[in-house]
């Protein structure tokens, strides 16, 4: 009867592990799949970022770009104010002095004849 009783005993056990084991297999196999889902969503995420990096790595450059462009103007614009200032600041010349008529010229050599 003892005998009996070790079998059946070890054949439940024995059920029991391999349902456990199957159990985990389960899980395992869920957990997985799970995992390759979030993967996938990750990639995909991944791929998207590169693509707005690049976006945002090609605004960059025309971004430089203007703003070398618009410097060079600001630049110029600046040269061009202190210019005029120099120029407003500097003295106009004298006028030239008042050339002496003909008429008197004439008046005169006439008076000393």
């Amino acid at each position: 009867m003892e005998e009996g009783k070790r079998k059946r005993e070890e054949y439940s056990d024995s059920e029991q592990r391999s349902r456990s084991r199957a159990r985990r297999r389960r899980r395992l196999a869920a957990q997985a799949a799970a995992l390759r889902s979030e993967n996938g969503a990750v990639e995909v995420a991944a791929r998207e970022a590169v693509g707005r990096c690049a976006a945002v790595d090609a605004e960059n450059e025309l971004l430089r770009a203007r703003e070398a462009e618009l410097a060079a103007r600001l630049r110029s614009l600046i040269d061009l104010q202190q210019a005029q200032r120099m120029h407003e600041a500097t003295p106009s010349s004298p006028p030239p002095p008042p050339r002496p008529s003909t008429s008197v010229d004439l008046n005169h050599s006439i008076k000393n004849k």
